[in-house]
């Protein structure tokens, strides 16, 4: 059919084949080789390309006179955006971008003059400008290093991007534009314009850098010529920086095909007990950018350690159609749970980031379609590894982390009607007077798997917890349940902390099923031992690297770890067990510690 065509009709055709697919096509038969010539030498030479320049977004403006070079050769984002506009089809290759940097074998060089002539056409083609004002306003932007501009613009041109990963820091700021570009592509996506820039995007993870420098101390083995070098200014921080960063997740979910977002190190409100309530921006404070009203997109979101107010969380989900997991690794900050200081309140949590008004805010926008839900602490630096107050007198009486919160704070767990699997550090929601509440009045029906993380070492200590949740629990109500399971920390370090093992979890356990009627024929002992979970281990390493270099998670621990069983064993089974370890810690001899589980597997006799 090609052959049959015109040469400048089959020349058309020939161009508009995706560069991925020019190799193929190629091949197809002798004629179509001899017409894809130019195309494949193009490819051959922007595939060298890709290896020779780093593909990285960092940095994402250069502050430079107009008449240096380098601005154009640089890494970053206004290297790529020239490479990007000399040569327009090195953005279909582009699929994965983050901001660290890569190995490179020599930086290009590129007369300054037609350099600045591509930025120009490029900023003038725009699609995502709409008026001469705006042409002149990035392209200032652009050449003065500001607001991530050049950042902005490179996003425009990417239409195969599938992840990404930026940073947003002060030094390097990218905010106004980067959230009014992605914000005019998702409108003009959402107004059936095809093959915008992101229109493909469906994983993006932004970390948050405090990169002003004002609060590092002196270093005291600077040479005597360094210390008079004149050292930089430090970083004034805009007041409306953190007003804007809530404006720029939200235009993330506005994406077409944005199914996944991270944030690491997110805080959406100053971390300063004395500092002043932030309010985020709003249509009215860029009313030239104005968001889509959706939908979105949305199926997860990951909080990678920080904190978030429920204001934010509220915005970044509330136009989610199928929001279904949310994953919080929260910082042991007062803002979220207080402070005691001898057991007397010292200072009281902010409200809208508690995690109670959290839990309010995903039922008021995901009561249906959430499916996980994840909330560990970030790990504080106790004095063993586990999560005692004060953390420097492990064998003392236990008191909570959250002793100020009420008894029935996890009761709502059932009103997540479809809720599958729920995860939850035991410190969070409990307190030294009462403990969880049971287990019985608080899962949903539709719950499959439980994973408690019990970091505390002496069994007294969460003893208390552990015999509420498990209290009047009968596993035949819930027809499809699969695993009740502890992740319980039992490492022998140096100073002979976390010796004891999960016996007294297991003895909970099998006190509950006793109570349950559950005959104790159904019942029988179940291990894993560490080869198993090396081999897991091995297999989530594989995964990841498969995946490319964006890494939605960190922090925390991972489902992999947490729901590790293998599915033959839990066929027609119900477990209830413990995730242990055993061995030396690395503190202690350099050694590693085995990983372990122990549990009690029941034999489904129900659902």
């Amino acid at each position: 059919m090609l052959l049959s065509l015109p040469v400048e009709l089959q020349q058309k055709i020939v161009d508009s084949v995706n560069p991925q697919d020019i190799v193929a096509f190629s091949l197809t038969c002798k004629q179509a080789h001899t017409i894809c010539l130019k195309r494949l030498e193009e490819h051959k030479f922007l595939t060298n390309l890709v290896k020779e320049i780093p593909l990285c977004l960092a940095p994402a403006n250069i502050r430079l006179p107009a008449a240096e070079e380098s601005f154009f050769r640089s890494a970053g984002s206004p290297g790529l955006l020239v490479s990007i506009a000399e040569y327009p089809r090195l953005a279909l290759l582009l699929k994965d971008l983050n901001f660290e940097e890569h190995p490179c074998s020599g930086a290009r060089t590129i007369a300054l003059e037609h350099a600045w002539e591509l930025i120009g056409q490029l900023i003038n083609a725009s699609p995502i400008l709409q008026n001469e004002d705006e042409v002149h306003c990035w392209l200032d932007a652009v050449t003065n290093g500001r607001g991530g501009a050049a950042l902005g613009l490179l996003l425009s041109r990417l239409t195969q991007l599938k992840k990404i990963q930026f940073d947003v820091g002060f030094k390097d700021p990218v905010t106004p534009y980067v959230a009014r570009a992605v914000s005019r592509l998702a409108a003009r996506s959402q107004s059936g314009f095809l093959d915008q820039g992101l229109s493909q995007l469906t994983h993006a993870r932004v970390e948050f850098v405090d990169d002003s420098g004002s609060d590092l101390p002196p270093d005291d083995d600077l040479s005597e010529d360094e210390e008079q070098q004149p050292q930089p200014e430090p970083v004034v921080i805009p007041e409306d920086h953190l007003q804007q960063l809530t404006r720029l997740l939200v235009s993330l979910t506005r994406l077409p095909n944005l199914r996944h977002l991270s944030l690491m190190d997110y805080a959406s409100r100053p971390e300063t007990a004395d500092s002043e309530e932030i309010i985020d921006w709003d249509d009215a404070n860029d009313p030239d950018y104005p968001l889509p009203t959706g939908p979105s997109q949305l199926e997860s979101l990951t909080v990678d350690r920080g904190i978030i107010s429920a204001p934010a969380l509220s915005r970044i989900i509330e136009h989610s159609t199928n929001f279904s997991s949310f994953r919080y690794i929260v910082f042991h900050v007062p803002e979220v749970f207080g402070r005691y200081w001898n057991n007397f309140p010292e200072v009281d949590p902010i409200p809208d980031m508690t995690l109670e008004s959290i839990c309010t805010a995903l039922l008021n926008h995901a009561k249906s379609s959430l499916r996980r839900l994840h909330l560990e602490i970030s790990d504080y630096g106790g004095m063993c590894g586990c999560r005692h107050d004060p953390c420097l007198k492990p064998y003392g009486g236990y008191m909570s982390i959250n002793p100020c919160a009420p008894q029935t704070t996890n009761w709502r767990w059932h009103e997540f009607t479809n809720l599958e699997r729920l995860t939850l550090d035991i410190e969070l929601f409990s307190n030294s007077k009462g403990g969880w509440l049971p287990f019985a009045k608080t899962l949903p029906i539709s719950i499959k798997e439980v994973a408690i993380l019990a970091h505390r070492c002496p069994p007294g200590a969460n003893k208390l917890d552990f015999e509420n949740m498990l209290r009047g629990f009968k596993p035949q109500i819930f027809p499809n349940l699969r695993t009740i399971n502890a992740w319980h920390r039992n490492i022998k370090d140096f100073n002979e902390i976390g010796r004891n093992g999960p016996e007294h979890i297991l003895q909970i356990y099998s006190h509950m099923l006793w109570e349950a009627d559950v005959p104790t024929d159904t019942v029988r002992p179940y291990e894993l031992d560490d080869d198993y979970f090396k081999q897991k281990r091995k297999e989530q390493l594989d995964r990841e690297r498969a995946s490319g270099s964006v890494k939605m998670e960190m922090f925390g621990l991972k489902e992999d770890e947490l729901y590790a069983l293998p599915e033959k064993d839990l066929e027609g089974t119900v477990m209830f067990g413990v995730y242990y370890s055993a061995g030396m810690s690395l503190v202690a001899s350099g050694k590693l510690y085995d990983n372990l589980y122990i549990g009690l597997a029941v034999e489904k006799s129900w659902g």
